[in-house]
């Protein structure tokens, strides 16, 4: 009887042991970090969205980098609520840091493309192509000052808006690459003449320097007006017959502040030119077309200006026939 007892007892102890071994066994495997099957919070969270923050990337080749000050501004279809941002890291980089400073959308239900656009004190209007696309209508002055296109050593000015499409990172930032919608024409301040008071972009069909000399006929191409595209890769500007368009541009050198720049940085309409004239003007006339100064170059139809580029001008003395006798 003592026996039968203490057998049983024993049973029972060893069901008890390997019940409490089974309740214990799944809280164990839970939290086992050897165990594959385990979730851990870094795979099953992602970052809070941050409207706040958008880092900048410029395409290669478009631009050398962000300058101080530089802003852009997002764009939807589907609101007309617009955040503002201004750079707060990144000048001389092609990486940049841009900080909201207005607006409140955090783009968190968002459904429909974001577009970023940079220099909106030349964009003329953005708006809904019939199948949900984005448009954007740009005017290009046909007079710039010094300190809308002038940039020191590393730097490149856009006076003409880059966009790119904005999505959220990993880290919960807004990111977008930006791309121009022109080629820039760069142009070195050390290589004008020492009285020069502008630069001027010219395609006429008729240019005249002071002494009578005249410059080889162009076909007037436009290189200032407003120009509209649709915002998609390989965007470019082109001619809307709608807007009025001329085919001189002009940078005026003597607005003050020269000193701080050592580049001028042009935008061109991307194409081909029959002949595109880049004069540094030491001298103007009350007639149209006719300057003094010296031609730094000629462009021409084997040439091209392409889209998201930087064209560097090396001066070359061609182009010029001989004075009217």
């Amino acid at each position: 009887m003592k026996l039968l007892k203490k057998t049983f007892m024993m049973s029972l102890a060893v069901f008890m042991l390997a019940g409490c071994s089974e309740e214990r066994l799944p809280e164990q495997t839970k939290e086992n970090p050897t165990n594959p099957e385990a979730p851990t919070p870094s795979s099953t969270s992602n970052a809070a969205k941050d409207a706040t923050i958008l880092r900048g990337t410029l395409a290669a080749g478009s631009s050398e980098g962000w300058f101080e000050n530089d802003s852009l501004w997002i764009f939807t279809l589907r609101s007309m609520k617009h955040n503002s941002y201004l750079l707060s890291e990144g000048v001389g980089s092609a990486n940049g840091t841009f900080r909201r400073t207005s607006g409140t959308d955090n783009y968190e239900d968002s459904n429909g493309k974001l577009y970023a656009l940079t220099s909106p004190k030349y964009l003329y209007g953005f708006s809904s192509t019939m199948d949900g696309g984005g448009q954007v209508s740009v005017t290009i002055p046909n007079r710039f000052k010094i300190s809308d296109v002038g940039a020191p050593e590393g730097c490149s000015r856009m006076p003409v808006p880059y966009w790119g499409i904005v999505t959220f990172g990993e880290d919960g930032k807004l990111q977008a690459t930006f791309q121009g919608l022109t080629s820039l024409l760069k142009i070195d301040l050390s290589i004008l003449p020492t009285d020069t008071r502008a630069v001027v972009l010219t395609t006429h069909s008729y240019t005249e320097f002071g002494d009578g000399s005249e410059l080889e006929s162009g076909d007037e191409e436009p290189l200032s007006g407003t120009f509209d595209t649709v915002l998609s890769e390989g965007a470019k500007l082109a001619s809307n017959p709608i807007f009025y368009s001329s085919d001189t541009l002009r940078v005026n050198l003597n607005t003050g502040g020269i000193e701080q720049y050592r580049y001028i940085y042009l935008p061109v309409v991307t194409g081909t030119y029959t002949n595109l004239h880049v004069i540094a003007v030491t001298g103007d006339y009350r007639y149209p077309y006719i300057w003094d100064g010296k031609l730094l170059k000629t462009f021409k139809s084997n040439s091209p200006f392409l889209v998201n580029t930087i064209v560097a001008l090396e001066p070359e003395s061609t182009g010029i026939r001989p004075p009217k006798m």
